[in-house]
């Protein structure tokens, strides 16, 4: 079976949902993911610019009370700029720029020097401690070496280092130091938030402001690598979601599939068509397919059922036309007024057979197309029983037969429907007497259990072949030895549609020559009384 993967089809909705879903999730997890790294790390780059402006406040704020050398203020701001890898910029109270770092660059040269009581030109206010192994730093955008307080070495960093001092070209990273090479700047890499804090003199007046800004970028290269990550995962994730949702939707579909293919059986004319779902485990597709088995079952049998009766009601409606129409013809050629009136009868004879006829296939197609039982009423079945048993046993008296009742003296109510009981009780009691011969006997008994009413109708009729009982409730069926008494065939067949539909049953037991005994169980109502 290939079903057509087209946009309508399950088969392609439902990896596409499952796909989407898997995207939606992946999309809505790393937007959280991003937001709370980016969050964090911009309070971590926020505390480092603010926690360096605080440290650094005292420092600056004594530096401009103090009557520096020219540039000596920004030495020290490079230095201090160097140290902490930020811009530091010194602005007066006008907002004017007295000292700026500019932007830390990434590669830089230290030079540290290998004795301590190395001769250093110093300028500073203080002597230089002579347990203190200074460091001097240098810059390789050119020859002009900036100055460290408290002290400076004018040394070429692009020469040899001088004996015993070592320059090492470092790299400048948010975790620190490190001694490689030389790298481009990557102006992204910083950090792009600014904190300031006011510069106070000692006598309360303001000095100016120092601004501390481009700094780490702690999360810049952490969310690079999750964002990859993240990317990689999604894609991942919505496939394997695909895939998953095509395998599902191949085991929804196989049972789907087989139920079409067998409706398309059916529509074809194939009416033995069954599903076969037994190494399927989901119980919803089970019981479907056993739901759809069952209904091709009864269709089958309906059509089947309904292609018999037609043939048999055309045969049976065939009989009594031919007679009616010979009879016409030969009424219509007869000059003989009593020979005339001999063929009219019996064409009258046939009308009326036709009528009986018609009027049982509409009772017996109205029985079994009810499908619900909304018209039910409590009826007193004891009490409806003995109506037509004194009905049929004044019939019994005028045709020589003995007829005899035994029911019940309380009320026996049934839940039901009153006209089709009454036609239970005539078709059988028409039956008992005229398949009784003169003398013989017809009797009704009704006994009440617990749970049901017993109706039996016996008769010392000319009973049933043993070959007939099977088909005794088939319509149009008639015994073989009842070819020289009346009927059609469809009063035992209405008596099984109407029992049956007020959920009871009915059997038979007869012998030819020894009579026929129906007995008919119902359920007795108990909710009431008629």
């Amino acid at each position: 079976m290939v079903m057509n993967m087209n946009r309508n089809s399950i088969r392609w909705r439902l990896p596409v949902s499952y796909g989407v879903i898997a995207l939606l999730a992946a999309l809505s997890l790393g937007s959280v993911m991003l937001l709370v790294l980016r969050s964090y790390y911009a309070r971590q780059e926020q505390d480092y610019l603010l926690g360096n402006a605080l440290a650094l406040q005292p420092i600056i704020e004594k530096a401009l009370q103090s009557e520096l050398q020219e540039g000596l203020l920004q030495d020290q701001v490079d230095s201090l700029a160097f140290l902490s890898q930020t811009q530091i910029r010194v602005l007066d109270t006008k907002g004017n720029i007295i000292a700026d770092s500019g932007v830390p660059h990434p590669n830089q040269v230290v030079a540290v020097l290998g004795a301590s009581k190395r001769e250093i030109p110093y300028s500073g206010p203080a002597k230089l401690p002579e347990d203190r192994i200074p460091f001097v730093i240098y810059s390789n955008k050119s020859q002009n070496v900036p100055q460290m307080i408290p002290f400076e070495k004018q040394i070429d960093s692009s020469g040899p280092a001088p004996e015993g001092d070592m320059i090492l070209s470092v790299s400048a990273s948010p975790y620190g130091y490190g001694f490689v090479p030389a790298v481009q700047s990557d102006p992204t890499r910083r950090s792009s938030h600014v904190m300031s804090v006011l510069l106070i003199a000692s006598s309360g007046g303001r000095l100016g402001v120092l601004e501390i800004s481009n700094g780490p970028s702690y999360g810049a290269d952490v969310i690079g690598s999750v964002s990859s990550a993240w990317l990689v995962a999604s894609v991942f994730a919505v496939a394997i979601a695909a895939l998953t949702g095509w395998y599902m939707s191949q085991r929804v579909t196989r049972p789907v599939l087989a139920l079409e293919n067998a409706t398309q059986q059916m529509e074809r004319g194939n009416l033995a068509v069954r599903v076969n779902l037994q190494d399927e485990r989901q119980q919803e597709f089970l019981s479907l397919a056993n739901s759809f088995n069952g209904m091709a079952e009864q269709v089958e049998q309906t059509v089947s059922t309904l292609r018999e009766f037609v043939a048999d009601a055309a045969h049976e409606l065939h009989t009594p036309l031919t007679a009616l129409q010979t009879n016409m013809e030969l009424a219509r050629d007869e000059t003989n007024a009593s020979a005339r009136s001999l063929y009219l009868s019996r064409a009258q004879e046939q009308g009326q057979r036709l009528e009986a006829l018609v009027k049982s296939l509409l009772d017996l197609s109205r029985i079994e197309a009810a499908e619900s039982k909304s018209n039910f009423a409590p009826v007193n079945f004891a009490e409806t029983t003995r109506d037509i048993g004194e009905q049929f046993a004044s019939r019994a008296e005028q045709t020589e037969r003995e007829f005899k009742l035994s029911l019940v003296d309380e009320p026996v109510i049934i839940m039901g429907h009153q006209d089709q009981l009454r036609q239970v009780l005539i078709n059988l009691l028409d039956n008992a007497l005229k398949f009784t011969p003169r003398y013989g006997l017809v009797s009704v008994s009704l006994e009440r259990s617990e749970n049901e009413v017993i109706l039996n109708v016996n008769d010392t009729g000319i009973g049933i072949p043993p070959e007939d009982l099977p088909y005794l409730f088939e319509r149009f069926h008639r015994g073989r030895n009842v070819s020289e008494y009346a009927g059609n065939g469809l009063g035992l067949a209405i008596v099984k549609a109407i029992v049956s539909a007020h959920g009871g049953r009915v059997t038979v037991q007869s012998e030819p020559r020894q009579g026929t005994l129906v007995t008919i169980s119902l359920p007795v109502y108990n909710g009431g009384t008629a």
